[in-house]
């Protein structure tokens, strides 16, 4: 079956504390380990004080080789852009994730023809679902299909957090019971899933290249990194997974996702709410679940465009089909024939159809006449 991924609903808490366990009690051995063997770059290192006596090594460059004090003012540098492409401010959007996915990613070496490149783009290829499971006050839990490549799991597990939660519940606080006056429960967690968040996930990509990003961002979920990604992302590329990616676009414009979140906040007591979904209730959702296609703003942008300037041809053609038809002679209508042809060319080229379609819609609007 399909959703074979998703496993088991019950359990899914203790699963992902685990991985995040590991990860944490891996990291603090790695920090805690002899300066002979010690190959965490701090974040006091990255400042400045540097012991020349420590070997440590860095692909900025685009080749392994040790690190020298240019390259920690390169570091610094990194770090300012990241901070500045990031606003400053604690927390990111879901919109603001995928954004800056696409225009400042971190590629993927591959001299394979058709092979991802980015992040954004193995999101679109290879991760197709993203589901809440669970949500406890602002923290939401998703669950996501593994890539086609994972040899250890089947699934991966990222953790949102919603900043304005609270907010919402006051806001639903403030409408009464009857739905008179303030903002329905669906008009609020529309609301809310738009807002500043913060995520984690428990995915190596994101451990070891965008973990340090996330926590200099400010929207760090989990545990913080301080370990300069001197390896493997020394450049501060990109922002956030594949896994990521996934859920970001499913929360911030599925329909599941916000009838998720709106029976989550309809739970909310007293400023808190606990949500999980049932088995059942899981597997039925990706059963007859599209996944939401992952569009950059300058996409919908140029999506929106297309849909006004088709609109508008649609509506030159039924103005064109309401004119009373002029009898004409043979020779006449031919040259007629070759003249809207021609213009059907050229309104093909403005709104990004070809003839054929500028004319199937000509004759549309004249039968419907």
């Amino acid at each position: 079956m399909a959703d074979d991924w998703l496993g088991k609903v019950r359990g899914h808490v203790g699963e992902a504390k685990g991985r995040f366990d590991t990860d944490r009690r891996e990291r603090e051995a790695a920090g805690n380990a002899p300066a002979s063997k010690n190959i965490i770059l701090t974040e006091r290192e990255v400042r400045g004080e540097w012991d020349a006596n420590r070997v440590l090594f860095t692909t900025l460059g685009g080749q392994a080789r040790p690190i020298t004090a240019e390259d920690l003012a390169a570091f610094r540098h990194n770090m300012r852009q990241a901070e500045r492409r990031f606003e400053g401010s604690k927390g990111i959007t879901a919109r603001q994730v995928i954004d800056l996915a696409s225009s400042t990613p971190l590629g993927y070496v591959s001299n394979k023809p058709g092979q991802p490149r980015s992040d954004i783009d193995k999101a679109r290829r290879e991760i197709t679902m993203g589901v809440p499971v669970s949500a406890l006050n602002g923290t939401i839990r998703f669950i996501t299909n593994a890539g086609p490549d994972s040899k250890k799991v089947s699934r991966h597990h990222v953790v949102v957090n919603l900043h304005e939660f609270e907010a919402a519940a006051a806001q639903l606080a403030a409408t009464p019971n009857d739905g008179k006056g303030g903002k329905s429960s669906k008009q609020i967690a529309n609301w809310l899933r738009k807002q500043k968040l913060s995520f984690d996930c428990d995915c190596e990509r994101h451990r070891y290249f965008f973990r340090y990003v996330a926590t200099i961002g400010g929207f760090a979920a989990g545990r913080k990194e301080t370990g300069y990604p001197k390896i493997r992302n020394p450049k501060l590329m990109g922002v956030a997974c594949k896994h990521v990616l996934r859920v970001m676009t499913e929360l911030e414009s599925s329909n599941a996702v916000l009838r998720f979140l709106e029976k989550h906040l309809a739970s909310v007591s007293e400023y808190k709410a606990n949500t999980t979904v049932k088995q059942v209730e899981a597997e039925e959702a990706l059963r007859f679940k599209v996944p939401a296609r992952i569009k950059t703003s300058e996409q919908r942008v140029a999506e929106a465009r297309k849909v006004r300037e088709k609109a508008a041809l649609a509506r030159a053609a039924k103005v064109a089909a309401s004119k009373p038809p002029k009898k004409t002679a043979p020779a006449s209508r031919r040259a007629a024939k070759t003249a809207a042809e021609t213009a059907a060319e050229t309104l093909g080229k403005q709104f990004d159809m070809s003839p054929e379609q500028v004319m199937a819609i000509l004759a549309a609007q004249a039968k419907a006449k």
